[in-house]
């Protein structure tokens, strides 16, 4: 088949924009910087270079391009998305692939910078871009850092296939290479004298989500929880010596995670999580057998568990109704009986959660969580619960698991000063490294038999997206850290947010032609809830470190941050009243209920508002109160002229709409996507803005009610496997 040449001046350089194409060397440049692309992405962008201003079809791209041989989209896909990436890494100021909705994509060249006329002359009533221009739009909050547009490209950003699996085959091998660095460099200095050597191979190199390792006593089966295109978990089952196959053990439209293999290996309990939410216990006959519901979550909706060491009883993280704010451990009997408190030193003021039995069955091993944001992992006697050993924790643990000689424990670790795989010995208190971190570790298995553990591996990040009034969408600022909780300021000329950039999670700030700067400091393990005050000189925000939640004020200009309270009890988003306090969700003995806050006082009023939600519509003239998970949501005039209660078409999340003076601004949140809708106030009348197919759960929002523009954290090439680490000298 003859395909139309699409090669302007037949290999010949070209410039468009700001950018030289050299389609005879596969290369893009801007003065110094270049960047060379595949063949077919080259093809890809000649063929758009020869349409410039109008759009392509995706038909014609994918016959054009690839000589009309069936491929999938995902291969247009991908090259748009290649090619977006490498105009983005030669620095092109004025050139960028368009998504035209529905259509296809159209190269677009935007006004040059330093040009005395733009490139392309833009219809009347729209700017460069497309876009609609009214005299009353304001300049963009927060300027894209080369920004990248269309639907798609969240959605094309995680790689798949064979791309995947050579990606995470490369980390593991560096992964393997700078642990034997790491043990070789120990040795030396005597620090692992009585630790093996590890040898650490992928247990799992499929895309996706592979997620809640758990290895059976005898080390010679996994099993784990695994999603795809963030669909739904099912549990597999797999050997766990190389090149294992996997099984699928459930298959239901439920998410179904945290297995745990039982004592004796022939049954797995594992957490199973519906779509409203509600959250059940199962156990299954491994390999094959009928599953059967032992009991509800008892309000935790993720649970840590672990089998008693008589296989009778599984015990777990619960929130009891004596003080629903506090995680205790229960032990719940399979044989239907009731529930009772597993006995664990006393300590009213703390939570304890993931708990785990020694390899004799003799001791227990949690985490107690105390206030004031400190943890340490509580050693005990199984039978009587009397403490036995108190080891100090960094407020950056992700998980443990008991080594197979019960001398010790097995952590992986993200905090600050301690990354990666550690040891640590239960007598001594000492620790000491397996391997540094690449990307993050997540849970731990250790099987009892030879000490092999089974390791999440995680990469991915999030970033911002900004939706805008006719449906266009713009990732915002482009790094590869996890960034999210975007809200903008009063005026619209500065975007908060929190970000890892630099390890540990902390509250940032963009501003318009500068570059973001961090404002906290902070060892929290999460940051959520961010607020500005009505003049824009402070940012509030909950501090989470593990159960412990306290609120803090933040002085952008200064940087001076205070924390607001310190009772650590779990709290809701807040927001500035009218009259200078500040209204607070929090959990207490009772439910929630919101709480008046005076900044120099702490928690000062309980109010008679007994909700999760609370907070003011955009223009501050209407006070807002609503329970997450429900529909309805209260709305009351500040003046007192009116008040009444609207029924909303989606689920009321932590912060998920914005109602504006005319338009309620929404994120109607699935288990893994939201839809960004905007609901006309006056007739009720709803337009989709745009969807993310990968989003945080909660969907917080952020709107700009003079531009018609809403802001939102997406995940993006996110992907989990497994890691096998074996003791060399294991059978």
């Amino acid at each position: 088949m003859n395909r139309p040449d699409t090669e302007p001046g037949r290999g010949q350089d070209v410039t468009i924009g700001d950018v030289t194409i050299s389609p005879s060397l596969n290369r893009i440049a801007i003065a110094a910087r270049q960047c060379r692309l595949q063949p077919r992405v080259m093809q890809v962008l000649l063929l758009l270079a020869r349409h410039q201003g109008r759009s392509v079809t995706r038909d014609e791209l994918l016959e054009q391009c690839w000589g009309g041989v069936f491929v999938a989209e995902d291969s247009l896909n991908r090259s748009i998305f290649q090619l977006r990436r490498a105009l983005r890494e030669v620095g092109a100021a004025c050139v960028r692939v368009e998504t035209i909705p529905k259509i296809g994509y159209s190269l677009v060249i935007d006004v040059m910078p330093s040009a005395s006329g733009p490139a392309i002359s833009a219809e009347p009533g729209e700017d460069a871009r497309g876009a609609e221009v009214t005299p009353a739009s304001p300049p963009a909050a927060v300027p894209p850092a080369r920004p990248v547009t269309g639907q798609e490209e969240a959605a094309t950003l995680a790689p798949r296939g064979l791309a995947t699996r050579l990606l995470l085959l490369v980390a593991l091998l560096l992964l393997v290479a700078l642990a034997v660095l790491g043990l070789l460099y120990h040795r030396k200095e005597g620090g692992f004298a009585t630790l093996p050597a590890f040898d650490i191979h992928a247990l799992t190199l499929e895309p996706g989500l592979n997620l809640y390792p758990a290895l059976s006593p005898d080390g010679k089966m996994a099993a784990y929880a695994h999603r795809n295109s963030f669909g739904d978990m099912d549990l597999m089952l797999r050997s766990a010596a190389p090149g294992g196959r996997a099984t699928i053990l459930t298959q239901t439209e439920d998410s179904d995670r945290y297995p745990v293999w039982s004592p004796r290996g022939d049954r797995l309990a594992f957490v199973r999580v519906g779509p409203d939410w509600n959250c059940r216990l199962y156990v299954i006959s491994v390999p094959a057998g009928k599953e059967r519901l032992v009991s509800p979550c008892l309000g935790d909706h993720m649970p840590h568990l672990a089998w008693r060491p008589d296989g009778k009883a599984l015990v777990l993280t619960a929130l009891t109704e004596g003080d629903p704010g506090r995680s205790r451990l229960i032990s719940i009997p399979l044989d239907g009986g009731t529930p009772s408190p597993v006995p664990v030193p006393a300590d009213a003021g703390a939570d304890d959660w993931m708990p785990a039995y020694s390899p004799d069955g003799g001791r227990l091993a949690f985490v107690r969580a105390l206030s004031g944001g400190q943890a340490a992992l509580m050693v005990s006697d199984a039978r009587t619960g009397r403490a036995l050993r108190r080891l100090p924790l960094d407020p950056g643990i992700s998980h443990f698991g008991w080594a197979a000689d019960g001398q010790g424990f097995y952590l992986t670790n993200a905090s600050r000063r301690r990354r990666g795989l550690w040891h640590v010995d239960i007598s001594t208190g000492r620790w000491q490294q397996i391997m540094p971190s690449i990307g993050r570790l997540g849970l731990i298995s250790v099987d009892r038999a030879r000490g092999t553990m089974l390791v999440e591996t995680y990469r991915g990040h999030s970033d911002i997206v900004e939706f805008g009034s006719s449906g266009n969408q713009h990732v915002l600022l482009g790094s590869t850290a996890n960034e999210y909780e975007p809200q903008l300021s009063p005026d619209g000329k500065a975007m908060a947010f929190v970000s890892d950039r630099l390890g540990p999670p902390q509250v940032w700030l963009a501003v318009e032609d500068g570059e973001p700067r961090p404002l906290t400091d902070l060892r929290a393990a999460i940051l959520t809830g961010l607020r500005w005050s009505p003049d824009g000189a402070r940012l509030l925000f909950v501090a989470e470190d593990g159960p412990s939640h306290d609120l803090y004020q933040v002085e952008p200009a200064s940087g001076q941050t205070t924390r607001l309270t310190q009772d650590g009890r779990q709290k809701g988003t807040p927001v500035w009243l009218p009259d200078g306090s500040i209204g607070l969700p929090v959990l207490d003995t009772e439910g929630w209920a919101v709480w008046s806050l005076e900044p120099d006082r702490g928690l000062s009023r309980k109010t008679d508002m007994r909700h999760d939600f609370i907070d003011l519509s955009q223009d501050r003239t209407m006070l807002l109160t609503g329970d997450t998970g429900t529909t309805r949501l209260n709305w009351r005039m500040l003046d007192g002229s009116d008040a009444g209660t609207l029924d909303l078409p989606f689920t009321l999340r932590r912060r998920n709409l914005a109602v504006c003076p005319d338009t309620i601004y929404a994120a109607r949140v699935t288990r893994f996507s939201a839809e960004v809708i905007a609901i006309d106030r006056l007739t009720g009348w709803e337009r989709r803005l745009g969807i993310l197919n990968r989003t945080e759960l909660q969907g917080q929002i952020s709107a700009d009610c003079a531009k018609g523009s809403v802001l939102m954290a997406s995940i993006i090439d996110q992907e989990a496997g497994l890691a096998l680490i074996t003791p060399d000298d294991a059978d």
